[in-house]
């Protein structure tokens, strides 16, 4: 006798003769369609050979069945029969179906698929790109969501369009592929009321990112009141070398020249770095006055940077920044930052912008400004492009256009020098940056 809220088990894991010779239908059922790819089992071809399985797990490979359109109209006929057979089970289990179903579409996924030129590096040659870029979301309950983002590139400054190659970059004395590069990989809600809480691998939030840009593994808490957003931070520094100060950089070094990492390790010969922990922190106060006017105040510190004594010393650098909407469509957004070692100490960048972000829904928008970005004022800033670093001032202009829907073509160039430069030929830079773009 079965109890109420059990279910009978059946033994399909062995042939089971009637008196007629025949195998048992349900087997023979169930063993036609795994033949036809219609269902699964337990993953091998004899469903685990002695085992018994519930009625409700027999149900359960009946409601997949049942959802698949792409079937044999003989096959339709015995999962139908099936159907019937699992009647009751089914009809128990058809809130556990919808559950699952409902399950299934937590877990989304989009991207982009872009094509980049880079032209005015230093070595004169035009680097072209592909990149695909994956973001994988999962909704855990209501409240919390896990995020990874994948990253996939291929790149050649010497090959020409079309001659792209994988590559590595080197993060402290490690090379890493980027092939399928977890690059962001966090989970995500709140802690409290009014909060949001990331921890993991992710891109700190604070100030748009003009001063603290870098990549972090550890945490970052976000608390709103009103208009009002209170956001801290700290971790772990994870970025390539070539994007932070580095020998490999041509004008982005610290402390009157030096790099982050310190060169020459003895494990990897010359070229190489002595492997060290980077760690940043950082705080800001947001507050938006009107729907037009938003500013903020933030400070931020890198930790164990070759660069000031050798580790021994840190990099404190407080910003502020401002945003305006002067017009309809048209935005006036400035930062500007000051480090505490008294080398290039200070940095700034204001510009106009006109129908907002590339990622918003106008048909095409603009920006134009100046920047002027100091080593020693800045972690890794967002308002840097392509091949461009800290160290370099002048002109800078975007122009992007949304050529169908989902598809757009970046724009950027930028036209300066370096704020210092210890050569006695004059270096000029004209860059231009182009990027055609796939969103999904």
């Amino acid at each position: 006798m079965t109890q109420i809220g059990e279910f009978q088990p059946t033994r399909i894991g062995v042939f089971r003769p009637t008196q007629f010779g025949e195998f048992h239908p349900t087997r023979t059922a169930v063993t036609q369609l795994a033949k036809d790819g219609v269902i699964e089992g337990y993953g091998d071809d004899t469903f685990q050979g002695d085992k018994n399985i519930t009625r409700y797990e027999m149900a359960q490979m009946v409601a997949k069945a049942m959802a698949k359109n792409d079937v044999s109209a003989a096959d339709k006929a015995t999962i139908d029969k099936l159907a019937a057979e699992f009647a009751d089970e089914l009809q128990n289990l058809g809130v556990r179906v919808a559950n699952l179903e409902k399950h299934a579409d937590n877990v989304k996924w989009s991207g982009i698929f872009a094509q980049k030129a880079m032209s005015g590096n230093t070595d004169n040659n035009t680097w072209w790109e592909k990149e695909l870029f994956l973001n994988v979301d999962g909704q855990v309950n209501d409240d919390w969501k896990v995020h990874a983002g994948i990253d996939t590139k291929w790149g050649t400054n010497t090959d020409g369009f079309n001659g792209e190659e994988e590559f590595s970059d080197k993060y402290g004395t490690n090379d890493h592929k980027v092939t399928n590069m977890l690059y962001h990989v966090y989970a995500q809600g709140p802690l409290f009321k009014g909060s949001n809480f990331t921890f993991g691998l992710f891109t700190p939030s604070l100030q748009s990112g003009y001063v603290g840009n870098a990549r972090t593994k550890g945490a970052e808490l976000d608390y709103k009141v009103g208009k009002t957003s209170f956001k801290v931070y700290g971790g772990k520094l994870h970025e390539k070398n070539a994007d932070l100060s580095s020998s490999w950089s041509a004008f982005f070094r610290r402390g009157g020249g030096l790099g982050d990492f310190e060169e020459g390790n003895p494990a990897e010969g010359s070229g190489g770095f002595y492997d060290r922990n980077l760690n940043v922190v950082g705080g800001s106060i947001e507050h938006s006055f009107t729907d037009r006017t938003a500013a903020g105040l933030g400070y931020y510190a890198l930790k164990n940077s070759y660069a000031y004594d050798k580790g021994d010393s840190t990099l404190g650098i407080w910003a502020v920044d401002f945003r305006q909407n002067l017009v309809k469509n048209l935005d006036l957004t400035a930062f500007y930052s000051h480090g505490n070692q008294h080398f290039q100490n200070k940095a700034y960048d204001v510009k106009l912008t006109y129908n907002g972000s590339p990622w918003g829904s106008k048909p095409w928008g603009a920006v134009l400004g100046y920047r002027y970005l100091g080593s020693d004022a800045l972690i890794m800033s967002s308002v840097v492009n392509g091949s461009e670093k800290p160290g370099m001032k002048g002109l800078e202009a975007q122009l992007w256009f949304h050529l169908a829907k989902n598809i757009q073509l970046q724009n950027y160039w930028f036209n300066g020098t370096p704020i210092s430069n210890d050569t006695d030929t004059p270096y000029h830079r004209n860059a231009y940056f182009s990027s055609l773009i796939f969103a999904f």
